[in-house]
């Protein structure tokens, strides 16, 4: 019979991996590994044996755990996913328990748990590294914009970038997992002169989209359609680089349409759905950004900047 270990008798610490990132659409997937360290406080104890398990399931995904390694694999529903229209950064959360059985000097078996939250980030759409930004001072390198500088927004003149978070993803990752890999969008490619210069974004990133089929289609004068969905057009590809890749979120007081080497492209969304699902990490910091403007925080960042299609929408629209 199996008695839970009186109180102070095992020590349990968890470490490794308590965070992950999904991008690109499902079934890519977020990984991690756990370690646990056991302590007894008593003399006369010893180990039998230990366990992990999933204690509570993610809300919109699936969660698994090896229970003698604690590596474990999240992977995001596909409705869930598709239901997510806005292309916001959604957090989801998972519970991992730890079990170590041990025989205590009395005799018998003694069990004692220890439990960690695992939050996965969701989607995200990035400038990557080297991307040209254009502000009132005129065009500059994502990677060289800080908070409080200005950028150019195509509706609002120059707003200041509110947050500006970068995540690097190594040549491994690039290798192994397709949906990482950024989007080039060739100079010209949509259109004369636009972009500027080649453009790499994350799959996901939003371009601005205009022209009678939007119009017909839609009803909308410009949308915003995934970069991905635009493989199939002359000059626009998923590439893999062989160095890695250093990809950008730039956040402003509102969804707004940046110039990035000339193409329109969206700044980061953030809306209600997403502010409600984020980590207790990330949520906190932007509420401390956030706390001098009214109804910005817990409330979202009001509308998209344009209607937002799904990558079967975007398919669609034909080369211009």
């Amino acid at each position: 019979m199996v008695s839970v270990a009186p109180p102070g008798a095992i020590d349990i610490d968890i470490t490794g991996d308590s965070t992950g990132f999904v991008t690109g659409e499902p079934p890519n997937d977020a990984t991690g590994d756990l370690d646990a360290t056991v302590t007894f406080n008593n003399p006369g104890w010893s180990l039998w044996f230990t366990t992990w398990d999933i204690s509570d399931d993610p809300g919109i995904g699936t969660a698994t755990i090896d229970g003698t390694t604690g590596e474990w694999t999240y992977v995001v529903d596909p409705v869930e996913f598709d239901a997510l229209d806005n292309g916001e950064i959604v957090s989801d959360t998972f519970e991992v328990t730890f079990t170590a059985f041990a025989f205590p000097p009395g005799g018998g078996i003694n069990n004692q748990t220890e439990t960690l939250l695992v939050t996965v980030t969701i989607e995200g759409v990035c400038f990557c590294a080297g991307t040209l930004i254009d502000t009132p001072s005129g065009a500059v390198a994502v990677q060289d914009l800080n908070v409080g500088d200005l950028v150019a927004t195509v509706d609002h003149g120059p707003q200041h970038v509110r947050w500006i978070e970068s995540s690097a993803v190594s040549v491994q990752d690039l290798n192994e997992k397709t949906a990482l890999r950024p989007v080039r969008i060739a100079a010209g490619a949509l259109g004369a002169g636009v972009p500027q210069r080649d453009l790499f974004v994350s799959q996901q990133h939003r371009i601005l989209m205009a022209g009678p089929a939007v119009e017909l289609l839609f009803g909308e004068a410009e949308v915003l359609v995934p970069a991905k969905s635009l493989i199939n057009w002359p000059e626009i590809e998923i590439v893999t680089p062989v160095t890695p890749v250093e990809y950008f979120h730039i956040l402003l007081d509102r969804h707004e349409v940046l110039l990035a080497e000339g193409a329109k492209a969206e700044s980061l969304y953030l809306g209600e759905e997403a502010l409600s699902a984020m980590g207790s990490e990330g949520l906190q910091e932007l509420a401390a950004i956030f706390a001098d403007t009214p109804g910005a925080m817990p409330t979202g960042f009001g509308a998209a900047a344009r209607k937002m299609l799904k990558e079967f929408e975007a398919a669609m629209l034909q080369p211009v």
